[in-house]
């Protein structure tokens, strides 16, 4: 079994960066141990924090790649939330709610800003990431710069219709009978559970080539330095775990209700294919969002994932924020 660690970050040149950080660490957080993967081409970088999807769909093991532009710009802290990846021990079932999550992202948001010597940072939140990020914002705008939404949720019971129907229409137009039928079996949501709702996204996935296959994580296992093979087995156990203990909280999330005003600027990052979670919904919520400023960024070559399938792009936005917001 190899031991995780993180590779420097270097030049052109190879030479490693003056002043540049890389660091694979536990911090105590809520009580837990749980992991931080911080890398930046230095240290005095403005802080970006990464809330990542899921629940439980932790990303230290296979982001790095994903985000060398972006260590350029920001000191990038991913976090592997309690229940999900490396963080995924010891967790007491009882305290997987998003009470417990916002809580944890406040405390964790706290301590880098006292340990780095700055006074907010960049909060930037991916699927369920944006459900914690946006609940975030709203509660402690002192400590936050911006926020990012990546492929923001919003309301998941209108989230899950409009993916259920996109599905059976595409399918429908390609008379693809298979697809229709097993649909039709699965029947329009709510889903009664995680394992339900991820038959209907096999089907979806189908029909949005554009969309990231699962294959990129089966892909990272054998380069990754983050994670061990012990890792990697968690990894998957943590993401139906997390889920399943989640699952009937996550189902009456709705911030058109919960969260309709923050006092932090909201710049959401949308794929123009995302129908994981229906582009059209994150548009009508920052129509109706009070916040100091906001804008959505489009990529135009991405599903679910933006940050991933165009990471150049995804920095440069990020780099236009940070500056306007300086």
């Amino acid at each position: 079994m190899f031991k995780s660690r993180t590779p420097l970050i270097r030049d052109e040149k190879g030479i490693v960066k003056k002043n540049s950080m890389t660091t694979l660490e536990p911090v105590r957080i809520g009580g837990v141990k749980q992991w931080l993967l911080i890398r930046g081409a230095n240290r005095n970088l403005p802080l970006l924090l990464f809330l990542h999807g899921g629940p439980g769909a932790a990303q230290i093991g296979f982001i790095r790649k994903f985000q060398q532009e972006l260590e350029n710009h920001f000191l990038v802290v991913n976090w592997d939330q309690r229940g999900a990846g490396k963080s995924g021990r010891n967790i007491i079932p009882s305290t997987m709610n998003l009470t417990s999550f916002v809580e944890d992202t406040h405390e964790l948001i706290e301590y880098l800003l006292a340990r780095f010597g700055q006074k907010k940072l960049f909060l930037t939140g991916h699927s369920w990431g944006s459900i914690l990020g946006m609940l975030t914002a709203q509660q402690f705008p002192e400590s936050i710069h911006a926020y990012i939404g990546i492929s923001q949720l919003v309301n998941i019971d209108l989230n899950e219709q409009k993916s259920y129907d996109y599905a059976l229409k595409r399918a429908r137009e390609t008379n693809h009978q298979k697809a229709i039928a097993a649909l039709s079996k699965i029947g329009a949501p709510p889903y009664s559970n995680f394992q339900v709702m991820m038959k209907q996204r096999k089907w979806l996935l189908k029909f949005i080539p554009e969309e990231l296959s699962s294959d990129y994580l089966l892909r990272a296992i054998p380069s990754s330095t983050e994670y061990t093979l012990k890792d990697w087995f968690f990894f998957y156990i943590n993401v139906m775990k997390s889920n399943n203990m989640l699952w009937d909280e996550f189902l009456k999330i709705n911030l058109f209700e919960k969260v309709p005003k923050v006092n932090v600027p909201v710049y959401l990052c949308e794929g123009c294919h995302d129908y994981q979670a229906p582009f059209e919904i994150a548009e009508q919520y920052v129509e109706q969002l009070s916040a100091p400023r906001k804008e959505i960024f489009w990529f135009k070559h991405s599903g679910h994932s933006p940050h991933i399938s165009e990471p150049k792009r995804f920095s440069k936005v990020c780099s236009h924020i940070k500056r306007i917001s300086s």
